[in-house]
């Protein structure tokens, strides 16, 4: 069977490493999007290789885009799994982004481990995000996950044992563990109030994670200078809404009583903010 991915060239790498952002699964905030766009365009990463989209995704669920003008179509644009190269500073890095995969994800992880070994990858990074009890107003903290419980250790982690359902970096950490390769997962805490949107302080604290434990420096300041902008946005809607502060002292007290006993998924936060907004009378302005 043809490999899932053929690399462009073999360029020989400065102790390498490896960030992971396959979107669809939980990224509350978009924070390990953000966060690797960020990257992405802070190292000025160029393509080095593509899988093959045709073995790894269901069309029909990520239809490609097509640009028509004057009913002529123009372009057709695909999203693919991409693997790219970046001068990070003392280090080389690559960035695996794109979509998870829909099918054969073992078969991927192989891949996966493949290109790590003949690149000389020396770790794995994936960034991620959830919803979880925290206020806007704390610092974002980063959780992490790996197969090797020294690893995780070097970030805060969940200390109890949940099964849920996984995603694809999950997998991934798992696998390069099992073959050898240092992996390991920052998870961004995100408020639940605003998980469903952009929330550029969490991408934030996941570069500064990621800086810190690749030990590099990484120049932050259109992500420091975002999240600024992005916390007094948030502050503004809490005046106009006094329910959504209302809401937020719900959160607050959960955070004083240990909320992490049960992290609440993002769709029953998106729930619970709906039915205590339609469970409040409207703002006077906005009364008929």
């Amino acid at each position: 069977m043809s490999p899932l991915v053929e690399l462009s060239e073999h360029p020989e790498l400065r102790d390498p490493f490896l960030v992971v952002h396959l979107s669809g699964w939980q990224d509350a905030g978009a924070a390990g999007q953000t966060s690797a766009v960020f990257l992405r365009a802070r190292w000025n990463a160029r393509p080095l290789a593509e899988f093959d989209s045709d073995e790894l995704i269901d069309y029909r669920a990520r239809r490609p885009v097509v640009r028509l003008a004057a009913g002529t179509i123009e372009q057709v644009t695909w999203t693919p799994i991409e693997l790219s190269l970046a001068d990070a500073g003392d280090r080389d890095a690559l960035l695996l982004t794109g979509p998870e995969p829909d099918f054969r994800w073992r078969a991927f992880g192989d891949e996966v481990v493949r290109v790590c070994r003949e690149l000389g990858v020396q770790e794995v990074f994936g960034l991620g995000a959830f919803p979880a009890p925290s206020l806007h107003t704390d610092p974002i903290a980063v959780l992490g996950t790996s197969a090797d419980p020294e690893l995780a250790g070097r970030l805060e982690t969940v200390r109890m044992t949940v099964e849920l359902n996984g995603g694809i970096q999950s997998v991934l950490e798992d696998r390069l563990h099992r073959d050898g390769v240092p992996a390991t997962g920052l998870w961004a805490r995100v408020p639940p109030y605003v998980a469903g949107g952009g929330h550029p302080p969490a991408a934030l604290a996941l570069v500064r994670a990621l800086a810190r434990l690749a030990k590099l420096e990484v120049d932050t300041t259109e992500l420091e200078a975002a999240s600024k902008e992005h916390l007094e946005q948030v502050e503004q809607a809490i005046r106009e809404r006094p329910q959504i502060g209302e809401f937020i002292d719900q959160i607050r007290a959960l955070v004083e009583q240990g909320g992490d006993d049960r992290i609440p998924s993002g769709d029953e936060i998106a729930a619970e903010l709906e039915r205590f907004l339609s469970q409040q009378p409207p703002p006077d302005d906005e009364s008929p």
